[in-house]
């Protein structure tokens, strides 16, 4: 698809040990339903020109965001800078999701965090303003209550949000998002 270097997700892992994992997803994402590569460094797109002397060097590069289209463009900014090699995760974490491959995860240490966590990603995924994902999970929630959020208020928002993005057009994450989301919330 681009002219840069990639690796399938199952390549990436075979050779992890000698790589170096840079995710350049929002940090949001990072600590989001898709998980992240393990040891990967949080270096946001947005931030890496600015940050680039914090890439570790001596080992060769794998760029990793959401579905490989960011990280591809951060491999060729890498390049621009001299910076690599570079390779792309093909796919980026949807793809190492659905190929069932480990992640690291942080769990939401409450239902507000997970709460918070749904709405970014219903924000990211919709391209829309997280106020106005709040207030419309607010709406769809009545009579329950998001504040503070109980166990069934973010179940129904959960079923909601579903139900929603399956009539608009489901994002190539909605299973394995919908799917973390719901154990997190069993955990809580």
């Amino acid at each position: 698809m681009t002219g840069v270097p990639e690796l399938s997700p199952e390549q990436a892992l075979a050779r992890l040990a000698e790589l170096q994992v840079v995710d350049v997803r929002a940090e949001h994402e990072f600590h989001g339903p898709l998980g992240r590569v393990r040891g990967s460094t949080l270096v946001p797109l947005p931030e890496l020109e600015r940050r680039a002397q914090e890439i570790p060097r001596g080992r060769p590069l794998l760029l990793v965001c959401r579905s490989g289209a960011r990280s591809a463009k951060a491999c060729e900014k890498l390049a621009a800078l001299g910076i690599g090699p570079a390779l792309n995760l093909a796919g980026g974490m949807i793809a190492w999701n659905r190929a069932g491959l480990p992640i690291e995860q942080t769990r939401p240490a409450s239902l507000r965090e997970l709460l918070e966590s749904l709405v970014a990603w219903l924000a990211q995924v919709g391209a829309r303003d997280a106020a106005a994902v709040r207030a419309e999970l607010r709406e769809a929630v009545a009579p329950l209550s998001l504040d503070p959020p109980t166990s069934g208020s973010v179940a129904r928002a959960l079923e909601r949000a579903e139900a929603s993005l399956q009539r608009s057009g489901a994002p190539p994450d909605l299973e394995p998002s919908l799917a973390c989301f719901r154990r997190w919330l069993a955990a809580l």
